[in-house]
């Protein structure tokens, strides 16, 4: 019985290193869209997109509310965040509000919240 446990408690403690070695080795990936505040975003104030919403947006996000994006192809929203540092994303982003980019990062989701935490941000043109 006690080698049983003993077998079963190895399992567990490989199977929890496997799980974190996966998360460590997450590889970069790109997501594309427009930066939008999400407060707007989501409960559609003043069309909430596009030029005749970007002053609303830039000082949303300015007054420090959440800067997403939109992505491009899925639709959905994503809150984004820089991968390191202890600031979050409103100061970089507020300069392309309304203008699609390019983000590269890795992608968590968690109880329905997308994330992305990014590491380069570049402007499409």
């Amino acid at each position: 019985m006690k080698k049983v446990r003993l077998l079963l408690m190895v399992a567990l403690v490989l199977s929890v290193l496997s799980v974190t070695a996966q998360d460590k080795k997450k590889k970069d990936m790109t997501l594309m869209g427009e930066v939008i505040d999400v407060k707007c975003y989501l409960n559609g104030m003043m069309e909430s997109m596009g030029a005749d919403h970007k002053q609303c947006a830039i000082d949303c996000i300015k007054g420090g509310l959440p800067v997403g994006i939109l992505d491009a192809e899925s639709k959905n929203v994503y809150t984004v965040v820089p991968k390191t540092g202890m600031k979050g994303a409103n100061e970089e982003l507020v300069k392309y509000v309304t203008q699609k980019v390019k983000l590269t990062g890795t992608f968590m989701e968690k109880g329905g919240q997308k994330i992305f935490f990014y590491t380069k941000v570049e402007e499409v043109k």
